[in-house]
């Protein structure tokens, strides 16, 4: 496992010197930010087509193949957009990012689990998934501290590295990183991605407990993309100063690491992950309500700082509960299936929150997402009550 771990911390670094300085680069080389907002929608639209074939990918060829190409395809995309000056460049290092992108998400988890499952310390999982998110989080802030510094040397050098720690990864997973599909399911080679597909989404489908889970993803991702889109326009309409708006990712993700260390050390495996869900998400729709309409701009920073934080939380715990249902033949599939319920939120979310922050105003229009948020967690609790009955 270190070597996944390894690559893991490589990613997060790279990413952590890429995505907070990508729009400023295009910016730098007379791209439009219409054209930036059309690049990110052109983004998303690749996940939401790829993110189902690549998890079905996954669950036929293999985690490792499928983790080798995403960090291979990052590299080349990387790589590309540090050389980029047209339009053309841009677009086409976008569209090689959303692949690489589709072939992680559904790979990266299923991988874990299923060498969890392998090795016999299933019960694991979900300190695992949280020390994954950990390493990942804390590589993002080393690259995104590293980042002014390299910036000074060379505008394009934060890019450029980048895309080496990604050629890294790459050698990496080919050379060190196990297999972990289960060796009983190597008979479903002969399934074709279209079955594996149809197998997942029916399962998906004729289970009310992933199919509501499933909405409950699709409206929180409406919510959340809508504040990440926004929240840095409207601490500048609540007249932050750029030091204030553009660490506020390291703060959170700081205040993240101290929390998701302190539940490894402190909470058992005897919980129900529903009710936490339910509970955090409420909790983000309270603090961001807080944060939206409270006068003292200090409240309402250190609200934001919360809200992002719980949503660092918050993610091993739903995909610990999602890899209880999902047996291994289909895990990637399925995982993907959920990646492409937030893949449509996101999508919607760049249209409809845009609209509504442009009819209301910043605060209204965040608050429309912070609702978003308030429905996924109330179908969480009509999941949980569900369940008990059941």
């Amino acid at each position: 496992m270190l070597a996944y771990y390894v690559t893991i911390f490589l990613k997060g670094t790279a990413k952590g010197l890429f995505f907070p300085i990508w729009i400023l680069h295009m910016s730098n080389n007379k791209i439009s930010l219409f054209f930036i907002g059309i690049l990110g929608t052109v983004l998303e639209t690749v996940r939401f087509i790829t993110e189902i074939p690549l998890g079905a990918f996954a669950d036929k060829y293999g985690r490792k193949v499928s983790l080798f190409l995403s960090a291979f395809l990052y590299f080349i995309a990387f790589f590309l957009f540090s050389l980029g000056n047209t339009i053309y460049m841009f677009v086409f290092s976008v569209l090689i990012m959303g692949l690489a992108d589709s072939f992680e998400s559904g790979a990266l988890e299923a991988w874990l689990a299923d060498h969890l499952i392998l090795k016999g310390k299933v019960d694991k999982l979900e300190n695992e998934l949280r020390k994954m998110y950990i390493i990942l989080i804390a590589g993002s802030i080393i690259g995104a501290i590293f980042i002014t510094y390299l910036y000074k040397m060379n505008t394009i050098m934060p890019f450029l590295v980048s895309a080496v720690l990604y050629l890294i990864a790459t050698l990496i997973t080919c050379i060190f990183v196990p297999e972990s599909l289960p060796v009983s399911h190597n008979s479903n080679i002969n399934k074709s991605i279209i079955n594996k597909i149809k197998l997942s989404v029916s399962y998906v489908m004729s289970s009310k407990t992933l199919l509501l889970l499933s909405l409950a993803m699709f409206l929180f991702a409406i919510g959340f993309d809508g504040i990440e889109r926004f929240y840095q326009t409207y601490l500048k309409y609540r007249k932050f100063n750029v030091f204030w708006i553009s660490n506020i990712y390291i703060i959170s993700a700081i205040f993240g690491l101290a929390f998701m260390f302190l539940q490894n050390m402190l909470i058992n495996n005897k919980k129900n992950d529903l009710l936490i869900i339910g509970n955090l998400k409420i909790s983000m729709f309270i603090i961001l309500t807080v944060a939206i309409f409270i006068n003292l701009n200090i409240i309402s920073y250190l609200c934001l700082v919360s809200f992002f934080v719980l949503e660092v939380i918050l993610r091993p715990y739903l995909q610990s509960y999602l890899n209880k249902f999902i047996d291994s033949e289909i895990r990637a599939t399925t995982l993907s299936f959920f990646q492409f319920a937030e893949a449509s939120g996101e999508i919607l979310a760049g249209i409809g929150i845009g609209y509504f922050i442009k009819v209301l105003g910043i605060s209204y229009g965040l608050f429309v997402s912070a609702v978003f948020i308030l429905i996924s967690g109330l179908a969480v609790f009509v999941l949980l009550f569900f369940e008990r009955i059941y």
